[in-house]
């Protein structure tokens, strides 16, 4: 925690950069541009503001990604290889203060259909009430164990800890609030050892996966639940970007991985955010990962706007620090493409939050001048990119459905560019390695 004057300062800075970005999109977006086609003797000119082709932007980006998005996400599983049989695969479960949430992915990771699977719960020393919780799971079932982080004080440590335990080649890492679908691991496993693929295929041509990686998503049990659903939605839908340049986001949940591929990249980083300086680890080694977000976990979602503003932010603060340590390996070591790649994929990831602050003045303003109307499209598009990954995630049974909150939406897309200049700020003048931990209760 910061000095109330460095708060002060962060506050007062994310309130003029705020203001600053929003009022440059409206005076950006009162720019009259005049167009002139000339076709045979007549001659047409089209006069505008800047504000119309910056929402028209917009939408076309979320009509692109969410559909790319949508479209993932309704694949279909049936035809996906599964196998039940295979190597021993070791799933690492890293939990402190997770009694209460403890049993959710325990009791789902042991109904799992991938027969030679051993579940390792990895408690903190100091966290006794989890520990006991972890030895009483690993005595009602034959498939679970608990150790003692021998490197506490991080998921990253217990990772890395559990992975250099064991014996086994192949591992997966979930959260304690996450409920694994039974088949996930199934079809993981399949990947990683290469199922499905002709036998004459080569591993550069889409042979064995070193990385899989599923999608996870916050039950939607209320209405901030249900924000919280929304916000992921909108984020899986802006990584099909980069996707398309062949990064994958890889995590630390909901992730299966070989011990090749984690000791090219050298573990777990001990950071903020592990699990994205993992993902950009395994791009920079040349990891092959499979991304496949038609198999779809889920996880307790934030229960208060405070908790989901914490969360966030604090995944936002992570994002800063791994670009920053990527900036400075790069001026100490060299670059290559893969390296480019990704400063442009963390950086691009900030900036975009932020020029959302200079398209909310743009909105503004066509807002004041009562022109409403074109903001339908944008609205309704994103709106419908929700509803198309949500309707599956009902009929898959992930979710029950959506609150009424999920109207809101709109609201939490220009949040993003405030949460980012926040993180920012408290990166550079506060920050001093603490986290937010958001308060969780099994539900």
């Amino acid at each position: 925690m910061g000095s109330p004057i460095s708060r002060v300062i962060e506050r007062f800075g994310t309130g003029v950069g705020t203001g600053s970005l929003v009022l440059a999109g409206l005076y950006q977006g009162a720019d009259i541009q005049t167009v002139t086609v000339e076709v045979l003797l007549v001659t047409v000119q089209v006069v505008y503001l800047e504000a119309l082709p910056a929402v028209a932007l917009f939408t076309a980006f979320l009509l692109a990604t969410g559909s790319l998005l949508v479209r993932e996400v309704w694949s279909s599983r049936d035809d996906d290889p599964r196998i039940t049989d295979g190597p021993p695969l070791e799933a690492i479960v890293p939990v402190y203060g997770d009694a209460e949430t403890l049993p959710i992915s325990v009791e789902s990771l042991v109904e799992s259909e991938y027969e030679s699977l051993t579940v390792t719960v990895v408690v903190e020393p100091n966290d006794e009430p989890t520990g006991s919780v972890a030895r009483r799971l690993a005595a009602r079932h034959d498939r679970v164990r608990c150790g003692v982080n021998g490197r506490p004080g991080s998921k990253a440590g217990a990772i890395n800890w559990a992975v250099a335990e064991s014996d086994a080649d192949h591992f997966a890492v979930f959260d304690a609030d996450e409920w694994v679908d039974p088949a996930f691991l199934s079809r993981a496993m399949a990947e990683l050892e290469g199922e499905g693929n002709d036998e004459d295929e080569d591993e550069a041509d889409g042979g064995d996966a070193d990385v899989f990686q599923g999608r996870r998503i916050p039950r939607a049990t209320g209405p901030v639940e249900t924000l919280a659903y929304c916000e992921r939605v909108l984020f899986h839908s802006s990584y099909k970007l980069v996707e398309l340049f062949g990064f994958a986001n890889c995590r630390s949940s909901s992730t299966v991985f070989t011990r090749k591929a984690f000791d090219r990249v050298d573990g777990f980083d001990d950071v903020l955010t592990e699990d994205l300086a993992f993902a950009h680890d395994c791009y920079r080694a040349g990891c092959s990962v499979t991304q496949a977000r038609q198999w779809t976990n889920t996880m307790e979602a934030p229960h208060t706007l405070r908790d989901l503003w914490g969360q966030r932010k604090r995944w936002r603060v992570g994002q800063v620090e791994v670009l920053h340590r990527t900036l400075r390996e790069a001026l100490t070591e060299g670059i290559d493409r893969r390296g480019l790649v990704s400063i442009g994929r963390l950086s691009s990831a900030l900036l975009g939050t932020l020029a959302v602050l200079l398209l909310a003045g743009k909105i503004a303003l066509l807002l004041m001048l009562d022109t409403e109307s074109a903001l339908l499209v944008p609205v309704a598009c994103l709106l419908a990119l929700i509803g198309g990954v949500a309707l599956r995630d009902v009929q898959d049974g992930r979710i029950d459905g959506l609150h009424w909150s999920a109207c809101f939406v709109i609201f939490v897309v220009p949040a993003f560019g405030v949460l980012t200049l926040k993180a920012v700020l408290e990166y550079v003048i506060s920050w001093n390695g603490e986290w937010y931990r958001v308060t969780k209760a099994g539900a």
